[in-house]
């Protein structure tokens, strides 16, 4: 008789371990394990004739942050997601950080017109880029973690 309660013993532990495993398995308790998220990427554009600086500006004044230089001008990410800038002008162009405004520093080099430049954002805080051959054009990316 002692065998057989053994036996039953052994096979409730057995069937609870397998019954607990499989929900946690699932995600029914214990949180479960979550898919990676899948990366999102966000196009910025530089508009066409955003080489033309705007009235009054001059050299030394910060980058202007208007959708009529680069579209968006501001842009909100999450860590992992990328950017695509694409220069939609008729001139060359480059995607840069400010020195000093910015987590990371990255710079694109010249884009050629109808090129595109990709950035994986992998730092969080507030980029504020430029383009190094037309200052007067700015874009602030807020990367969250």
């Amino acid at each position: 008789m002692a065998s057989k309660n053994l036996v039953v013993a052994v096979v409730v532990v057995v069937v609870v371990v397998a019954v607990v495993g499989a929900l946690f398995a699932t995600g029914t308790i214990g949180g479960g394990a979550q898919p990676p998220r899948q990366a999102k990427v966000v196009r910025i554009v530089s508009m066409k004739d955003s080489y033309i600086p705007p009235e009054g500006w001059k050299p030394g004044d910060p980058p202007v942050i208007s959708d009529k230089y680069f579209n968006p001008s501001r842009v909100t990410l999450n860590v992992g997601d990328i950017v695509e800038y694409v220069n939609e002008d008729t001139t060359p162009h480059t995607f840069t950080t400010i020195r000093g405004k910015a987590p990371v520093s990255f710079d694109s080099g010249p884009v050629e017109p109808g090129k595109s430049f990709r950035y994986t954002f992998r730092t969080p805080g507030d980029y504020n880029i430029y383009c190094t051959l037309h200052p007067h054009k700015g874009v602030v990316i807020t990367v969250q973690p």
